[in-house]
């Protein structure tokens, strides 16, 4: 039987949301993936689902919250992203995993393995994960992004950080971050 776990742990990460709003407020946001070569995705630029990367800056909160998943979870490559799902609009249900299509186009990019979601709103919208069968919502949690999940509409914008973990699974990230909470 599937279990929240399976899909989804929140972690308890040390961070100051205040600062981390103030160090993604200030970047523009595009539509996602403008150049998706699958124009008639939902996912070729989408106005309602927009995004923007964040550059690492030493001292940021951003920074902080990088070298914790590195210890926490054994992670040593994490890019990060900030989101804005507009109020009143859904994400269709899919997976991060990319198609080789994509992969042969990009050959520098890496697969997403799993990612780890901050919220920024104080009012949360869920993440819908059909195998699961339950809405879940999450301030800060592990996401296990390679298995199908969606969001539905909600009342507000949805605004987030999105850490993309590049080297490790979710299954592995979540174990280091069992073992490292019970040997601390």
């Amino acid at each position: 039987m599937q279990q929240k776990s399976d899909y989804l742990y929140e972690l308890d990460l040390q961070y100051n949301v205040s600062r981390l709003q103030e160090e993604v407020d200030e970047l523009d946001l595009e539509p996602y993936f403008k150049d998706n070569p699958n124009t008639d995705s939902w996912f070729a630029g989408p106005e309602t689902w927009l995004y923007a990367d964040i550059q690492n800056k030493a001292n940021t909160e951003v920074d902080s919250i990088c070298e914790q998943l590195k210890e926490l979870l054994g992670t040593n490559d994490v890019v990060f992203a900030v989101m804005r799902q507009k109020a009143n609009t859904k994400v269709p249900v899919h997976n991060d995993k990319l198609p080789k299509k994509i992969l042969d186009m990009y050959p520098a990019t890496k697969p997403i393995q799993c990612a780890v979601n901050i919220q920024l709103n104080d009012n949360i919208g869920p993440i819908n994960f059909p195998s699961l069968g339950s809405l879940e919502t999450y301030k800060c949690a592990l996401l296990n992004i390679l298995q199908d999940h969606g969001v539905p509409a909600f009342e507000t914008d949805r605004y987030f950080v999105k850490f993309k973990i590049l080297d490790i699974s979710y299954k592995e990230a979540l174990e280091n971050y069992l073992n490292f909470r019970v040997n601390k």
